[in-house]
């Protein structure tokens, strides 16, 4: 029952932690060192289906602290990251809040005046633009940038897959261009600079008609939701339970008050419980408090005659037919918290039953009280 209440509570706040955390996310880890970016080559290859293969070459020079892993920023999350190389040990999609891109995890820990160079390539989608109606497409590109690393020497170059005489818009102006390689060059950029890249084409006859699918993002939603299908479930259970607390509770109270009124009216059913009473305490050794009450540990309260004689007399008895049953072969369990169980002995070979005995298991109240207790 506490780890049913502990679950429910932890519960509730672990949802609306879960939305904060799906809608406030930013790219996992800090920077462990500084460093200096010597070289960034980002070269885009339009294909037919309209996605574009991106390479991207990096040299880095650490200047303080040390680099395990590096982070390059991409178009969106709509990406399959195909190939690495270089000191990059592994490739993989980083992509958190509103940050798209990939983290790069390095062969080994890069110190204070290390460099080293890693490349790797994805397949980027939502990238190329087509405008069919106008029998046109276009790309407007920007590399990922740092807003804590100067870039020594940044190149973007484009593999074109039409004639250069094709395009309607090249900007800014590319460093160089001929043979279907543009090239544009940027040189000493500070922290936190960014170079956009525009073109437009006329000729779009390498594009096949055929669109690739854009890949969507993560879908916590399902996840949400079976957390709140717990919570509902969880609070059933619990109500459940309460509710049938408070139903045994009110019915021992009922049968304590009828015992009580009985014996009080009644001098020698008192005489008998009081009898009773002073045997069982004595026999359990059972010691009075400072104001002279009984706490049994068994029945989990303090107990009175009346007590006594409506419940723990009850459950002797009880435990007495059970034990007489199951020499006569017939067994007797308890098989529901209500403790309403029936003792059935068949007599004369017959199906049905001769007896059946209604009684308090022990067992069974003596954990329901337990559980009250707790």
């Amino acid at each position: 029952m506490r780890a049913l209440i502990a679950m429910l509570r932890w519960l509730s706040p672990a949802v609306f932690s879960l939305v904060f955390l799906l809608s406030t996310s930013t790219p996992a880890g800090a920077d462990t060192g500084t460093y200096r970016i010597l070289s960034y080559v980002t070269t885009l290859e339009p294909q037919s289906n309209g996605s574009v293969k991106i390479t991207y070459e990096q040299e880095w020079q650490v200047l303080s602290g040390n680099i395990p892993w590096i982070t390059v920023g991409l178009p969106d999350s709509s990406y399959t990251v195909e190939g690495w190389g270089g000191a990059a040990a592994r490739v993989y999609p980083g992509n958190s809040g509103g940050w798209s891109g990939v983290t790069v995890d390095l062969d080994h820990k890069y110190l204070t005046g290390d460099k080293f160079r890693v490349n790797f390539t994805v397949l980027q989608n939502n990238l190329l633009e087509r405008l069919t109606s106008e029998k046109k497409w276009r790309i407007n590109y920007t590399p990922g940038w740092y807003d804590r690393a100067a870039i020594d020497l940044l190149q973007v170059i484009l593999v074109s897959p039409v004639a250069l005489e094709s395009y309607s818009l090249i900007a800014p102006t590319p460093a160089s261009s001929t043979n279907k390689i543009i090239t544009w060059k940027m040189a000493n950029l500070s922290p936190g600079t960014r170079f956009e890249v525009k073109i437009e084409s006329l000729d779009g006859s390498f594009l096949s008609e055929k669109i690739p699918g854009a890949k969507k993002g993560a879908n916590y939603w399902p996840i949400i939701i079976g957390v709140l299908a717990a919570i509902i479930v969880v609070a059933l259970i619990v109500a459940a339970v309460r509710k049938a607390k408070r139903a045994m509770d009110e019915k021992l109270k009922e049968r304590i008050a009828a015992t009580e009124r009985e014996i009080a009216r009644d001098p020698e059913k008192r005489e008998a419980a009081e009898k009773g009473f002073r045997e069982y305490v004595i026999k359990e050794d059972i010691q009075p408090d400072e104001q002279g009450r009984y706490y049994d540990r068994g029945y989990g309260d303090y107990i009175t005659p009346a007590i006594w004689a409506a419940v723990i007399l009850n459950q002797q008895r009880s435990s007495q037919a059970s034990s007489s049953c199951v020499h006569s072969s017939c067994a007797c369990a308890c098989v529901s918290c209500a403790c309403a169980c029936a003792c059935a002995c068949a007599g004369g070979g017959a199906a049905g039953c001769a007896r059946k005995t209604l009684h308090e298991c022990r067992e069974c109240s003596t954990r329901y009280r337990d559980f009250k207790a707790k």
